[in-house]
């Protein structure tokens, strides 16, 4: 059979068109290769010239966030503020212009061996770099504005944070969350391979997910405070807080007789104004006008005032927050007519840290100068001594406080005077000094917003007796003998921890009262009287007591309570034991065995702990924290005065 020609053409046609097919799809796999070896040497060079402009953006960055992590020693450094925003302003540029030339890369460079991995790294990393470096700006201009209203906060005459501040800071603080929730869900998103362009992102980038937690929970914490700042700093209207001044030789579970109170007035943040006046004349006249206020029974025990509780005896439990309710219940009901958004307690160590910043301070109207080792003898001595200054009941002439008490009174309006007049050096150290003290309890906060307590309490900074789940101790000292001897009364608490093989806890504590200081007790009889309490995990098993007369089992704030009463002289030491237990104190994990032990510490009380804890036999330490040293693999000690709340911890196995 013959082919026509048409028949011919076709079947031409069709093997030209293969041929083109053909010869297409090697031009276009020629033109891939010579695309991507061109395409490589650019991506190459891109590539190192880029390299050393992230390093720099990476250098700014890392400077900014060091320099705002030093604000912590002083708040108020203006200059490092400004500086850290000249590092993330630096930053920006760098990393946007990265940025952009990644972007103009074909896609196509992701693939190319060796550099692809890492090009497409910095796609993901980038916008994270971005958006960290606008944050820092955004966090120094929120700083900046802080700083200009708060860099001299006892300054009354300076101007405070206003409504309209106020509205500027919850901006910031709004861009900021939601940056930073940006750059969180970005994190979560890395792959390993995004990570190839340092060693050490792998690490960063691991540590950042890990505190994720905690970030949302701080910034959580941060929207709620915004929500009643306005209210707990006075913005706008001034807020008023109940003080309580503390006398810790005459202690007190609350951390001492509350001899003197006032008022703290809050406005835009600043403190404006600050009385101390005699806790009597709000006592005593309530008294005489035929009122009374109930002892809880909770309070049975004190018996020095039997008639009629009162604010000056309010502090009767440790546990701050109960405490303060009480102090406002009996301000309130004997007459305060000032409305307070909480209490604040000061024990006489925190005053006399502060008088080390201050330098002395002068009391011309009676030729007085007190420092801090002074400070105490000088105002027991104007307020107690044979030649005291009048009546508890009678005010001075000028209205400040009772005639008694007048010169403690003028010696904190010279005070508040001279802490206003603090350098800017020496403000630091004094808030330093406050922040320390809220930790040792030498200053106490109770406010009365539910979500700013709800933060003191996450924060381990409420003053509370803590409900621990893990083993845990704490004594609470009652001086119901109406002197000073406190001061002269050394306390030492040892305890022995044996943990045996199946995490109990066996203790034998000893507390120790030496008397062999002398001076004026300024009270009614030489011998010291003192209601104790301990607190210990629910289900513990006392197998042992001596020391004390007891007074029976109670539970109070989660705890087993142990009551019991003493009497010390002059010359004497008074050693009360305990032999007890804690079932499942040390728990154990696929990790091991772990034990916790909390020990608190009494505001304005003065221990000196010594601790061993022993572990069993088979055992072999892990890790330990809380400051606890070892000298070998079963035992951890610890000796130091209890100066705050401690939280130790052992891990071992076994």
């Amino acid at each position: 059979m013959k082919v026509g020609p048409r028949h011919r053409s076709v079947g031409k046609r069709q093997k030209i068109n293969k041929s083109y097919l053909i010869t297409g799809v090697l031009v276009f796999l020629l033109f891939c290769t010579l695309s991507s070896a061109f395409l490589g040497i650019e991506a190459r060079s891109t590539y190192h010239t880029d390299m050393s402009l992230a390093k720099e953006g990476i250098q700014h960055l890392r400077t900014g966030l060091t320099l705002l992590e030093g604000l912590s020693h002083n708040p108020f450094d203006a200059h490092a503020v400004q500086n850290a925003q000249h590092e993330f302003t630096s930053a920006l540029p760098i990393f946007v212009q990265l940025n952009n030339d990644l972007k103009f890369l074909p896609g196509i460079s992701t693939s190319i061996p060796g550099y692809g991995t890492r090009i497409s790294g910095a796609l993901h990393l980038m916008p994270i770099a971005i958006e960290a470096s606008q944050t820092g700006i955004v966090s120094c201009n929120l700083m900046n504005l802080l700083i200009a209203r708060f860099h001299d906060p006892l300054n009354a005459k300076k101007q405070g944070l206003t409504i309209q501040d106020f509205a500027i800071v919850n901006q910031d603080f709004r861009q900021i969350k939601t940056t930073l929730n940006l750059i969180t869900d970005q994190v979560n998103h890395l792959q390993p391979s995004d990570l190839q362009l340092d060693p050490r992102l792998s690490q960063i980038v691991a540590t950042f997910r890990n505190n994720v937690p905690t970030l949302q929970a701080r910034l959580k914490d941060a929207e709620n405070i915004l929500a009643i700042a306005p209210t707990l700093l006075g913005i706008s209207t001034p807020t008023n807080y109940l003080i309580e001044v503390l006398d810790s030789t005459e202690l007190r579970p609350g951390g001492g007789f509350i001899g003197n109170y006032g008022v703290v007035t809050l406005s835009g943040g600043r403190l404006v104004s600050a009385h101390i006046t005699d806790s009597y004349l709000l006592d005593v006249p309530f008294v005489a006008a035929g009122h009374s206020i109930p002892y809880p029974p909770a309070y049975s025990w004190f018996t020095l005032a039997p008639k009629s509780w009162s604010f000056r005896d309010s502090n009767l439990d440790a546990d701050f927050p109960t405490a303060a309710r009480y102090a406002e219940q009996n301000y309130r009901l004997e007459g305060g007519k000032v409305g307070v958004q909480g209490v604040i307690a000061i024990t006489p160590a925190f005053i006399q840290g502060a008088l080390v910043i201050t330098g002395p301070i002068k009391v011309p109207e009676y030729k007085e100068t007190v420092t801090a080792q002074n400070l105490i003898d000088r105002i027991h001595y104007h307020q107690l001594g044979v030649t005291s200054d009048g009546s508890s009941l009678i005010p001075a002439p000028d209205g400040l406080s009772s005639q008694r008490k007048h010169f403690t009174a003028l010696l904190a309006e010279h005070f508040l005077a001279r802490v206003h007049q603090l350098s800017p050096s020496a403000l630091s150290k004094f808030l330093q000094l406050v922040i320390s003290a809220v930790h040792s309890k030498d200053i106490q906060i109770y406010l009365n917003s539910n979500t700013a307590e709800n933060l003191l309490r996450q924060l381990h900074i409420d003053a509370a007796i803590q409900s621990s789940s893990h083993d845990s101790f704490m004594a609470v000292d009652a001086n119901i003998g109406v002197d000073k001897a406190n001061s002269y009364i050394s306390d030492t608490l040892d305890d022995r921890v044996t943990i045996d093989t199946q995490g109990n806890a066996i203790h034998h504590t000893t507390l120790r009262y030496v008397w062999l200081k002398q001076g004026p007790l300024y009270g009614d009889s030489p011998v010291y009287q003192d209601y104790l309490r301990i607190y210990i995990p629910p289900g513990s098993t006392l197998l042992g007591q001596s020391g004390w007369q007891s007074r029976g089992v109670s539970k109070a704030f989660g705890r087993e309570v142990w009551a019991g009463y003493f009497t010390l002289t002059y010359g004497q030491m008074d050693t009360i034991t305990f032999i007890w237990k804690v079932p499942g104190a040390a728990t154990k994990d696929a990790k091991g065995w772990h034990y916790q032990y909390v020990v608190q510490r009494q505001a304005g009380a003065q221990w000196t702990l010594h601790l061993q804890i022993l572990l069993p036999s088979c055992a072999k330490m892990t890790n330990k924290l809380g400051g606890l040293a070892s000298s070998n693999s079963r035992m951890a000690t610890y000796a130091r005065p209890l100066d705050a709340d401690l939280n130790l911890s052992v891990d071992y196995v076994c």
